[in-house]
């Protein structure tokens, strides 16, 4: 008697997660192509082929949507960060490794996205930002101990170096939305992996 429904709740709990994927492409789809004002409720629902009502029923509003982007993204580049070739090698080679999969990361749908999402709604994420800014800088804490354990910096002198890494990563990025081509990128990222390798060396 309790395979049926056992059964039904599989099959109910797969089309929720294929709706709510399709809520989330819609919503990647239309701020990269168009910017964060072309993802209206009514867009977002038409493009992924479901009525707003439904829509609600997944994630109860547009602003959930969107933090579910941005904690996708947030997965993705943890994820990037922790990889196991990262944690091998002589620390400039781990370190050009690490530069390298953030780039990577940094150039796809998602950062760029979230980083559409975070400059137009900077107003009314202030105070979860806070908190979210916590939570993210004690991850990444944690793993760059893990990746370069022979570190001797402090806390805040590794948020530090990968607060530079990163702003230097987002420039070479945003670069490439105003730009046909970002001109010596393997040579700009051979510069920032030596720079972070460096500050990780610093007593």
């Amino acid at each position: 008697m309790s395979r049926p429904s056992s059964v039904t709740a599989g099959r109910q709990a797969l089309k929720t997660r294929r709706t709510r994927g399709r809520l989330i492409n819609a919503t990647l789809g239309l701020i990269r192509e168009q910017g964060f004002s072309a993802a209206t409720a009514s867009r977002i629902a038409r493009r992924a082929g479901v009525t707003w009502g439904a829509a609600q029923h997944q994630f109860g509003s547009k602003d959930d949507i969107l933090d579910a982007i941005l904690a996708q993204a947030y997965e993705q580049f943890l994820a990037v960060m922790s990889a196991p070739p990262l944690r091998h090698g002589p620390l400039l080679a781990r370190a050009r490794a690490l530069v390298q999969r953030m780039w990577t990361h940094y150039q796809g749908d998602y950062y760029r996205v979230s980083l559409e999402i975070l400059r137009a709604t900077r107003g009314l994420r202030r105070r979860r930002a806070r908190a979210w800014e916590r939570r993210q800088g004690r991850a990444h804490l944690a793993v760059l101990r893990s990746l370069f354990k022979e570190t001797r910096l402090s806390d805040a002198r590794l948020r530090d170096a990968l607060t530079f890494t990163h702003c230097c990563l987002t420039g070479l990025a945003l670069e490439g939305l105003f730009e046909r081509r970002v001109r010596h990128v393997r040579h700009h990222l051979q510069h920032i992996a030596a720079a972070l390798a460096g500050m990780l060396v610093e007593s």
